[in-house]
């Protein structure tokens, strides 16, 4: 076929969610020509209905509240929700450790995007407080992270299948 009769793209993104969006960005951070297919109306998946919170340690928002915390701790904590919750034997202690060492840069990431978290609040049984709530509600990540994807150059397609 004749790549005049096809567009052209490094990376094809499928789903207009955190995680995607976020795959675009990084994408296009690499200078990829980057395209996003969401098949809903607007961009949010699952990141829109979430929570909103972040858990994390080595934040911004820790220090300024004189928490003082380490990544080693957080993962000793995330085994006690697995040991209340009944999946110990589930847990994945390797992506256990990679949640634990790249959240609190991904916390900074979001921010110097521009998402404001409040906090950090307790979760128990952590023994100390790393839930980071987005702010004014979860929304806040799509729009944020949109708004990046598009200054980098990432084609948004929603309503495409």
């Amino acid at each position: 076929m004749n790549t005049q009769d096809h567009e052209v793209f490094d990376v094809v993104v499928v789903g207009g969610g955190g995680s995607g969006l976020a795959a675009a960005i990084e994408a296009a951070r690499f200078g990829r020509r980057v395209v996003l297919l969401e098949k809903n109306a607007a961009l949010g998946g699952t990141t829109i209905r979430s929570v909103g919170s972040v858990t994390s340690t080595c934040t911004p928002l820790q220090r300024a509240k004189g928490v003082h915390d380490i990544p080693q701790a957080h993962f000793e904590d995330m085994a006690l929700f697995a040991d209340n919750r009944g999946f110990a034997e589930k847990d994945n202690l390797e992506l256990r450790r990679l949640l634990v060492e790249h959240s609190p840069d991904t916390v900074q990431w979001l921010m110097d995007m521009g998402v404001v978290f409040f906090g950090p609040m307790p979760e128990p049984p952590h023994r100390l407080p790393r839930m980071h709530n987005v702010l004014p509600h979860a929304s806040s990540f799509i729009y944020h992270l949109r708004k990046r994807a598009l200054r980098m150059g990432v084609d948004i397609r929603v309503n495409t299948r």
